[in-house]
């Protein structure tokens, strides 16, 4: 068994005392699917270092620590949300709580005919056959040993279906709310998004802890995004920095279609977001960026895969990081061009700004080219403040923290300017102000601590 095995069998022992009474239990390919879950982490266990994609992402807190699958108690109302431009925004809102989808704290009402926004646990009890030809079909279990966990306790979650050419006229705002009980404990939900030919959707993601306490949280998000369909996906994590937060999405673009993502990682002590997205028809368009924002020992990596395996197909990545303290930033991105992908164009940026001689950024870019008329390029940097342009600010009459805050604002604004929804914009970039505020202006010296 492999290294990363030390804690498989009480995981998976868990899966297994339980799985009687998850949702769809006794339906074949349901049982197949949750089986070669357990199989393949049984076969690799929690990742190590020495694995490609996970070499600067540190487990041992799983293994050290035995988080039991949490409960699914629900909240009496939801707690206080950021963003107010986010929260209020006009949405068809879908709330989990430990995982598990609570229908009274959801806002679903009006939705058009052609579209189905619901748990995932209804359906697997209700129209498992609905799910048959998506579920599984888009995350590779061997490329992300995490999905296979996850797959293994498959249960619960949100499954959107828009029908041909359809807009939806209002955002779909997933809540994610982790509420940790007296131990240490651990959710694991499924996400299925599928949008047929022509439709056009956003989804929200929001991420954050009502309460402290450990928490382990690994999320799976698949998305399948059909010919001309354009789907914009912004996430926040906001958890608490005594969880980790493992994000795994895999999303497939057929010809001529679009999709937007942009994620905000600014908490858990451990917060990882992976996007792998295969560029399956030609003409497909794609662009992952995001921001990350680190204090203390957190660490925080953003881990991206592209395929392009059509041809004039088109990606654009974009990170921006802020590190201070004693924390970590990773960004990791493969771009892989296959035969045949003629005329693509690839662009991956990663630039860093380190506040403390403490902080660390690993970065890990890179282009696996097998055509050749292609356009691809990536670059990376990473250093500090300009001091020559603190000195002028401070020189004008401002203080050194407010010209410290106002520069990295500035570093963070070409990121957050390319989302094209305006109020996640607003609400992103409040956020960034607020983190700045409370930790680079309390400082002398403006290093994050």
């Amino acid at each position: 068994m492999p290294d990363g095995s030390t804690n498989i069998t009480p995981y998976l022992a868990q899966a297994l005392e339980v799985s009687p009474t998850f949702a769809g239990a006794g339906v074949d390919w349901v049982d197949a699917l949750r089986n070669a879950g357990a199989q393949c982490y049984t076969d690799h266990g929690l990742p190590v270092r020495r694995d490609e994609y996970w070499r600067y992402t540190n487990l041992n807190s799983l293994r050290d620590e035995r988080f039991q699958l949490a409960s699914a108690d629900p909240l009496i109302g939801l707690p206080p949300l950021p963003h107010p431009s986010v929260s209020g925004l006009a949405s068809y809102r879908i709330v989990l709580v430990n995982g598990r989808v609570q229908p009274k704290l959801c806002m679903l009402d009006g939705m058009p005919d052609g579209v189905l926004i619901t748990d995932l646990g209804g359906i697997l009890v209700a129209a498992p056959e609905r799910l048959e030809p998506h579920l599984g079909r888009v995350v590779s279990l061997k490329d992300m040993p995490m999905a296979a966990l996850n797959t293994a306790f498959l249960q619960d979650g949100m499954a959107v279906f828009i029908d041909e050419e359809i807009v939806l006229d209002k955002p779909v705002h997933l809540i994610s709310i982790t509420a940790p009980g007296e131990g240490a404990m651990m959710v694991q939900p499924r996400h299925l998004v599928v949008m047929d030919k022509g439709a056009q959707a956003t989804l929200i993601e929001t991420h954050i802890s009502a309460a402290g306490g450990s928490s382990f949280n690994n999320i799976v998000t698949e998305l399948q995004v059909a010919e001309n369909a354009r789907l914009n996906h912004f996430v926040f994590q906001g958890e608490s920095e005594t969880s980790v937060h493992l994000s795994g999405t895999a999303v497939a673009l057929s010809a001529g279609a679009y999709y937007e993502s942009f994620v905000l990682q600014g908490g858990a002590a451990i917060g990882r977001s992976e996007i792998r997205a295969y560029l399956n028809g030609p003409g497909a368009d794609c662009r992952l960026d995001g921001v990350y924002l680190a204090t203390g020992n957190q660490l925080v990596d953003n881990t991206t895969y592209i395929e392009h395996a059509a041809p004039e197909c088109r990606s654009h990545q974009v990170y921006k990081g802020v590190l201070g303290g004693q924390s970590r930033g990773v960004f990791q991105g493969k771009t892989h061009v296959t035969r045949g992908a003629q005329q693509t164009d690839g662009r991956q940026l990663s630039q860093a700004l380190l506040l403390s001689p403490r902080a660390e950024i690993n970065v890990r870019p890179e282009l696996e080219i097998y055509a050749d008329d292609v356009k691809c390029s990536h670059g990376a940097t990473a250093g500090e403040l300009d001091e020559n342009a603190v000195f002028y600010l401070v020189s004008r009459g401002i203080t050194r923290p407010d010209a410290r805050r106002m520069l990295i604002e500035a570093f963070l604004s070409q990121a957050i300017s390319e989302i094209s929804l305006r109020p996640v914009g607003e609400g992103f970039s409040t956020h960034i102000q607020q983190w700045l505020g409370s930790h680079v202006d309390q400082s002398p010296d403006g290093d994050p601590s």
